[in-house]
């Protein structure tokens, strides 16, 4: 390959108007500064189609097991001594402790979600020739009002004369609520169709480095909601199913501590992989790799020392540009720190944290579902353990239950972490082998930086963006 020159793109190959590369613009700089190639676009596969579950099908696997979560903790508490010869109880738990009241309350809490989307439908069929805009806006103002109406009803009757700290314990989740989401009442209902910038998650290949920064900043921001929805909806089923129960039970009540802990860590850990598995899927991951691969990372040097030291095999010719795409091993100053480019194609800024944190996670989307995968087996085998080792019948009862749904999300990051191995490997070997064909044997990067050094032997090489990418391939992938 020539110096200067870059292999097209997969769709540059396939047929299509390509302008002419130009080389780059040579730039004064400090002396035995190395040459590089110039970077090409990254190169994407077709991601193929796999089978997730409706957003109808996990509220209902979600209310269900929200559900016998409430109904473990009540065990604990109200378990009877059924068993013994001479007992007067003959039922599992004296149903006649529990105030019916606060689980009603509890209950409309946690299937939230499966009222508001049966309501929802319930309403559309009956407002069918509305605009969706309209009749979405009419939806959620007659359904939060009647909500609201009567979990205030519930709640009045419930705390009746108790003091001003179960006022607090009842309804501590809103402020937790409002610094994450504001006076927005669709994310307390939906889980997947808000979005705090309203822009979806979509993926194009700009060429522009303005373009991929403003694309990461959009899937930043995507992401950081759905974060924030699936911390929220694993904290509230965790806090009303393990927590509520414990804080409204008789002062006289003796139950294991330990016990309410361990189940709401059980409840928390489980409800935050279901509701990642939902949100945040294979192709949503795909994207945000896409992204990655054209934004790259810089690496922050050792701090800002005297070149002329002699102490660092490396020299800064430049000051960080942002109509730049900057290719791997570029070094450059900004801030007073000096930065290494860490990816293929560099556009965003040095020292973006949150950005670079998101190269760290997705450049191998593998990487991320791993850590998925590993902390749920982890959580699955400790719940194992506990139940063979339980000596009462409450736990084992409990534990079985949460451990039936949690197979079934353990089976979901399971299929997706070696489906997710299994493309990207195969992606990678396709692109090894046509590099193989394209490329001549023995010519790489730093052989032809060292060809074209005799043309400009005291020079270092800027690349600005309009005339490196110059293929056009703005496809967006959902």
């Amino acid at each position: 390959m020539r110096s200067g020159a870059r292999r097209l793109s997969r769709g540059g190959r396939s047929g299509g108007s390509v302008a002419q590369n130009e080389p780059a613009v040579p730039l004064k700089g400090i002396s035995g500064f190395p040459m590089f190639e110039a970077p090409s676009l990254p190169k994407h596969f077709p991601f193929p189609t796999i089978v997730m579950d409706t957003d109808a099908f996990y509220e209902y696997v979600m209310a269900c097991f929200t559900i016998f979560g409430l109904v473990v903790q009540l065990m604990h508490l109200y378990r009877s001594v059924w068993w013994l010869p001479n007992s007067y109880m003959p039922l599992a738990m004296n149903f006649y402790l529990i105030d019916q009241h606060l689980i009603l309350l509890i209950a409309l809490i946690l299937l939230r979600r499966v009222y508001y989307m049966t309501g929802s439908k319930i309403i559309s069929k009956m407002y069918s020739h509305k605009n969706p805009e309209d009749l979405s806006f009419l939806s959620r103002s007659m359904l939060s009002m009647f909500y609201a109406a009567i979990i205030g009803i519930l709640a009045t009757i419930v705390l009746g004369d108790r003091s001003k700290m179960d006022i607090v314990y009842l309804f501590y989740p809103i402020s937790i609520y409002i610094p994450m989401f504001g006076m927005q009442i669709r994310p307390f209902f939906e889980i997947r169709a808000w979005c705090s910038n309203g822009i979806p998650p979509l993926h194009a290949c700009n060429t522009s480095p303005a373009d991929v920064r403003l694309e990461c900043e959009h899937l930043k921001t995507n992401f950081l909601d759905k974060l924030r929805q699936i911390f929220f909806t694993a904290t509230m089923n965790a806090y009303y199913a393990s927590f509520i129960p414990c804080c409204f039970a008789q002062p006289e009540l003796v139950y294991d501590r330990w016990w309410n802990i361990e189940l709401g860590f059980f409840i928390f850990a489980s409800g935050l992989v279901q509701t990642y598995c939902q949100l945040m899927p294979l192709r949503y991951c795909d994207v945000l790799h896409r992204a990655v691969l054209h934004s790259g990372m810089w690496e922050k040097l050792d701090g800002e020392k005297n070149l002329s030291s002699g102490k660092y095999e490396f020299a800064v010719t430049y000051e960080w540009r942002e109509d730049v795409v900057w290719p791997r091993g570029a070094v450059v100053k900004y801030n007073k720190f000096m930065w290494r480019a860490v990816g293929d194609c560099n556009a965003i800024v040095p020292g973006d944290r949150a950005l670079s944190w998101g190269y760290l996670l997705f450049k191998s989307p593998p990487f991320s579902v791993g850590i998925v995968t590993t902390f749920h087996a982890i959580v699955v085998v400790y719940q194992l353990y506990s139940v063979i080792y339980a000596t009462h019948w409450y736990r084992i009862v409990g534990i079985g239950l949460i451990l039936f749904f949690n197979y079934y999300s353990l089976y979901h990051v399971l299929r997706d972490l070696l489906l997710c191995d299994h493309i990207y490997k195969q992606s990678e070997d396709s692109d090894d082998e046509k590099n193989n064909q394209l490329d001549p044997p023995g010519q790489s990067c730093s052989k032809s930086s060292k060809s074209s050094k005799s043309k400009s032997e005291n020079s270092s090489f800027m690349f600005p963006a309009d005339k490196l990418l110059t293929v056009e391939d703005n496809v967006e992938y959902r």
